[in-house]
């Protein structure tokens, strides 16, 4: 018995230097963005609840989203907006995605939505929108665009 516990001993102390037993995982990515609602919205309010967005000039998709780090202070996002691919007539090129900064204030609700204002943009598949803070965290979520009947 007592050649047993050095011997075990020593085993735990190499596993644990293997990382065997998931001790020295990467932390968690940081949380400071919530999604507040999301849907199809009419000026400022949530009309629907959804994830499916029919093709329809006019149309509001997105969420509303608060940034909850740091207390009391602002923080730098980038919204990004991910579709199918748009065709621009104006630049006779394929939009993917389109990207802008902003300074937010803590605590305060903001939209990240997307409003069919032209034929163009009306493109029927998976577009995601996203909110990307400084510290790493994100808010996102997709939506599926179709053509209703």
């Amino acid at each position: 018995m007592l050649l047993v516990l050095p011997i075990l001993t020593l085993f735990l102390a190499s596993c644990s230097g293997f990382n065997l037993f998931g001790g020295d995982e990467p932390p968690p990515p940081p949380d400071s963005i919530e999604i507040v609602d999301f849907g199809i919205y009419d000026g400022n309010t949530l009309t629907l609840q959804t994830e499916a967005v029919p093709k329809k000039l006019g149309t509001t998709f997105g969420f509303r989203f608060q940034v909850k780090k740091p207390e009391g202070g602002q923080a730098a996002i980038r919204i990004i907006t991910t579709s199918p691919g748009m065709i621009n007539p104006a630049k006779k090129e394929v939009e993917f995605k389109t990207e802008t900064t902003d300074t937010v204030q803590v605590g305060v609700q903001y939209n990240c939505i997307f409003t069919f204002e032209q034929e163009w943009e009306m493109v029927s598949g998976d577009w995601t929108l996203e909110v990307a803070a400084e510290d790493g965290s994100t808010a996102k979520k997709t939506f599926q665009v179709y053509n209703p009947q």
